[in-house]
């Protein structure tokens, strides 16, 4: 009995189980939603096919929409369209088919801006979601956005410098195109097309512009996008190194537009100027009396934009009158020295007068002016610290010519012969002379020299006598002026005289023929009185 009702419950079982089998694969499985991305990367613009199925059937009596959107933002399966994502932008909307399947696409777009915040599509990773109109995530999938992008090199800096611009995944083997706040701008160096690749390398100067951030946007086909420089305040001088006096001009960039600029010199105000347009200006301005050493002078304008340079201030002197006459009176003054300090001037290296410094390392005192040669002559001036040098130059216009007036032409003279001549005047003082002597017209022959004569006239010594002469074989004589800064006038033209005979005797020659002189004097004398005694 127990066996049978066991075998009749195995029976009953066995059937169940066979009945279970048999209906089960008359079940449809519930297949989990998916989609496809083809391809999964692409470029702003590009057109990418999406595949679905397993989403729920479209039926005669209801469609089933699926949403698809592109987010940056990471989320997951289950999260909420609008409370998950910040940044996302709807760019499909489809039916699905009797089957839960679906085929469409969507374009890549340049922006996203329906959800809560708005983002440009840049280069980088962004997600495909789908989704039933409850928002509730169905799919993820990775899409990877290639975007053209550009590096500058610096992003940084000054009016006038060179920005390296490096390019990449723009559309191959198209031209260049570069704006500078929507302004075209030159290429000054590299590529003017992209490669094969889409790639590129070029170079740009940064044009007048205001501080602050400018766009720099480069175009190659249908290829775009955008970067920032940032302008920043700098000053340009005109002279590194300058004395106080100089005009120095202060040239600025990248200042605000319209804005007034104060220049400021070793941090006290020395004068102010407006920017253009461009936040350019350019003025002059004159170096304050300081002693030597470096100064800061900036520029600031009244929105904080500011910048510096350092400017070498040098002692100098300077004459009142460069250029003079041997015995003149001078003046020179200094700047850029020790305040209250004692400077020497010199003339060629030899003192010629001293000088003390004010407070503010200036000074002025007179000279006058030594003999010496025309032309440049170096005045310095050193208080031990401080030099400086400046060129005074000694006048090059010679004297008069002075005018012979004996001996008289063809006239006889002595052997030790007086020379006389008109004196001349000039400002180099004082005036000398000199005077050449020669056996022929042409003063080839030279038999007496002489220079520095002080006086207007000049006689032979015993030593410069000349020898006896025919009348018609004279000796010629000239005369020159040289004043005090050793300018030479011309020559007289020459005059003649001669020597004539004479008896001349030196030594015991000289003593005897005086002694036998005396005997005879003698013996005349006592004859003479001889004769008067006997008459």
């Amino acid at each position: 009995m127990k066996s049978k009702k066991f075998f009749r419950i195995l029976a009953v079982g066995t059937i169940l189980a066979l009945l279970v089998m048999a209906v089960i694969p008359a079940i449809p499985a519930l297949a989990a939603e998916d989609i496809e991305l083809d391809p999964d990367e692409g470029e702003i613009g590009d057109k990418i096919e999406v595949t679905g199925d397993g989403f729920d059937d479209s039926s005669e009596s209801e469609t089933i929409f699926v949403y698809i959107y592109l987010s940056p933002d990471d989320a997951d399966e289950g999260d909420d369209i609008d409370s998950d994502l910040d940044v996302y932008e709807k760019v499909k909307t489809k039916s699905t088919d009797e089957d839960g399947e679906f085929d469409t696409y969507f374009y890549v777009p340049t922006e996203l801006d329906d959800g809560d915040d708005e983002e440009d599509v840049t280069g980088g990773t962004y997600y495909v979601y789908t989704a039933y109109d409850d928002d509730e995530i169905l799919t993820k999938n990775e899409f990877t956005v290639i975007a053209a992008e550009i590096d500058l090199s610096p992003d940084e800096g000054f009016v006038g410098d060179e920005v390296d611009i490096d390019g990449v995944d723009f559309e191959g083997r198209e031209d260049i195109e570069v704006t500078y706040d929507n302004d075209d701008i030159d290429i000054v160096s590299g590529d003017d097309a992209t490669d094969s690749s889409g790639d590129f390398s070029l170079t740009i100067v940064i044009p007048e512009s205001i501080a602050g951030e400018h766009t720099i946007e480069v175009t190659a086909g249908s290829s775009s996008t955008e970067v920032t420089f940032t302008v920043e305040p700098d000053i340009t001088l005109s002279l590194e190194e300058v004395s106080p006096g100089d005009g120095v001009t202060v040239t600025g960039t990248g200042f605000g537009k319209n804005a007034d600029v104060d220049i400021e010199f070793d941090g006290s105000s020395l004068t102010t100027t407006d920017t253009d347009s461009y936040g350019s200006f350019a003025i002059n301005i004159t170096i304050p009396s300081k002693g030597s050493g470096s100064y800061k002078i900036e520029a600031e304008d009244d929105d904080r934009n500011k910048a510096s340079e350092n400017i070498n201030v040098a002692s100098a002197v300077t004459l009142a009158q460069t250029t003079g006459n041997v015995g003149s009176q001078g003046n020179i003054s200094g700047t850029g020295f020790t305040p209250n300090g004692s400077v020497n001037i010199t003339y060629d290296g030899s003192p010629l007068t001293t000088a003390t410094a004010d407070s503010s390392g200036r000074f002025t005192t007179t000279f006058t002016v030594p003999g010496s040669t025309h032309g440049a002559h170096t005045i310095m001036a050193s208080d031990g610290v401080n030099t400086a040098n400046t060129t005074f130059n000694v006048e090059s216009t010679p004297p008069p010519i002075p005018q012979p007036l004996s001996p008289e032409d063809a006239a006889k003279a002595s052997s030790m012969a007086t020379f006389e001549w008109k004196a001349v005047t000039d400002p180099s003082e004082p005036v000398t002379y000199s005077l050449q002597v020669a056996a022929d017209r042409d003063f080839a022959n030279i038999v007496v020299q002489k220079a520095g004569i002080e006086e207007a006239s000049y006689t032979l010594t015993k030593d410069e006598r000349l020898e006896s002469t025919k009348k018609e074989e004279p000796y010629y004589w000239r005369i020159q002026a040289v004043d005090g800064a050793d300018n030479e006038s011309g020559w007289t033209a020459p005059g003649s005289f001669y020597v004539g005979f004479s008896f001349e005797f030196s030594g015991w020659v000289q003593y005897l023929l005086i002694g036998i002189g005396g005997i005879v004097l003698l013996l005349v004398g006592i004859l003479v009185g001889r004769r008067l005694a006997y008459y």
